[in-house]
């Protein structure tokens, strides 16, 4: 991966580990930007996401059409479709490099 982050989603969002990866920026309920230090050379990268919530509730995240070359857009659903906060969020991005 060209781009990686393990992050904590809830409260004040902050980056657990992460690589290639200047900041996140927390857009509100479920919605995150992944804001990278070397952008993509295009935006058509590969980018693979998931979370963890806590037992019992599910739902499904989604990479978001504001993605950018230079940031990521995760966004967390709950399985009736109301965005959620993450207790852990990963994200990584797979392509060219600028």
């Amino acid at each position: 991966a060209k781009a990686w982050v393990n992050f904590n989603g809830t409260g004040t969002i902050a980056a657990r580990d992460s690589e290639n990866v200047s900041s996140l920026t927390d857009n509100g309920t479920g919605q995150y930007s992944v804001n990278l230090t070397n952008a993509f050379s295009a935006d058509d990268y590969v980018a693979s996401l998931n979370s963890e919530i806590g037992a019992g509730n599910g739902g499904f995240n989604q990479l978001s059409g504001s993605a950018t070359t230079s940031n990521m857009y995760f966004v967390a659903y709950t399985n009736g479709g109301s965005l959620r906060d993450v207790d852990r969020g990963m994200i990584a991005g797979w392509g060219d490099l600028a």
